[in-house]
């Protein structure tokens, strides 16, 4: 299930969960053509027990009760590409 927020805002929040078992981060990785070595950091916590999650993103509801038109500006420090934020 996801909540969408009204007025073309998009999602609040999603049903799904991250994955967090590391035979199937593993297995991904290698379906996708991609090397281990590029996430050595995350497979070890992986491997450490990662705990489940799931996502709410507080950017988007703080651009939503502001009526921001883009969730950038709701973030203190926004991951945009090719541009340096801090």
């Amino acid at each position: 299930m996801d909540l969408i927020y009204p007025e073309g805002y998009g999602e609040a929040l999603s049903g799904g969960e991250r994955e967090h078992q590391y035979n199937r981060i593993k297995d991904r990785i290698l379906r996708k053509g991609q090397k281990l070595s590029q996430f050595k950091e995350y497979l070890q916590l992986a491997k450490n027990d990662l705990p489940p999650s799931t996502g709410f993103g507080i950017e988007r509801l703080t651009r939503f009760i502001c009526g921001l038109s883009r969730v950038e500006d709701a973030s203190l420090f926004p991951k945009i590409p090719g541009k340096m934020c801090i």
